[in-house]
């Protein structure tokens, strides 16, 4: 029996739940038991700030004591942070995609409380899992984990590849900019660009993975004076994320940093172009369909 904390799944569409979700999938395909521990429907609605202590509550006491409860073999902890107690008990795996909470400028409780995990995991000598060479280098440079087990479990795209195959490819005049309002993201500096250009010369752009603060969004788009020409989408189911993919002109992925890069792998899946940052993350996955630029704003 395998424990695997995931409690923003359903909280949050993008990112680390989908990764994880995708993981228990191809865990059970391997007949593995997997207990997965989601929030609950009902609380999908509270303040961020509640579900970051709801969040954990989950991690520090209700994982590892399910995981005492069904004799699990280790308990998996994907959000870069970890439980202190089943680090000291040797039971925990710890998924690393991203160093974003370590930077020297990042000094939110959230950012100190996945710095304090980590470091405490490393220091236990926890198994880790990284999800891209790009964040092996980068372990590997602040010889985080020096001592520790390394595994390799890169990102995967089952549900995603699965529903592009069954949509027709389309060109519907759209910018599609899959982004977040995590600073390492930059929409400012993405909007910075996208107003730059002359106004008979720009596509409608849409925005992609704001669907928490479409507000906050909205707020960073009135300074740059471009409201009509963009739209921020709210949450969508996957299928109708896959459709704003298979739709758009091409696919703008702008960030200073990131662990992996998923915009880019669903672009390929999407058999469209993306124009993304010069990052690490990014150009790993080049190809003839990936097209880099410097980010001004670094």
């Amino acid at each position: 029996m395998i424990v695997i904390n995931n409690y923003f799944s359903g909280v949050l569409k993008r990112g680390i739940p989908i990764y994880t979700e995708e993981l228990v999938l191809q865990m059970k395909k391997d007949s593995m038991q997997v207990c997965e521990l989601t929030c609950p429907k009902v609380l999908y609605p509270l303040p961020a700030f509640i579900h970051n202590f709801l969040f954990i509550f989950y991690e520090q006491i209700l994982t590892p004591l399910i995981g005492l409860i069904l004799k699990s073999k280790f308990n998996i902890y994907p959000y870069n942070s970890t439980s202190i107690i089943d680090a000291y008990l040797g039971k925990s795996v710890v998924i690393i995609h991203d160093l974003i909470s370590l930077r020297k400028k990042n000094h939110s409780l959230s950012a100190k409380y996945v710095s304090y995990c980590m470091l405490k995991a490393s220091q236990l000598k926890a198994d880790y899992i990284y999800i891209s060479k790009t964040t092996k280098r980068v372990i590997d440079s602040i010889e985080l984990f020096k001592n520790c087990k390394g595994y390799y479990f890169p990102n995967t795209f089952f549900r995603f590849e699965e529903i592009a195959k069954k949509n027709t490819i389309l060109d519907l005049g759209y910018i599609l900019l899959v982004t977040g309002v995590g600073d390492n993201k930059d929409l400012d500096g993405a909007l910075k660009l996208y107003s730059s250009i002359s106004k008979d010369e720009r596509l409608p752009l849409k925005i992609l993975g704001c669907g928490n603060a479409i507000e906050r969004v909205k707020k960073i788009i009135d300074d740059h004076r471009v409201q009509s020409e963009i739209e921020v989408i709210p949450f969508l189911d996957l299928d109708d994320v896959v459709s704003l993919y298979c739709n758009s002109t091409f696919i703008w992925a702008h960030s200073k940093y990131e662990g992996y890069g998923r915009a880019v792998a669903e672009a390929k899946l999407s058999h469209k172009k993306i124009l993304c940052t010069q990052i690490s993350a990014f150009m790993e996955q080049k190809d003839e369909n990936v097209y880099l630029y410097t980010n001004q704003n670094d």
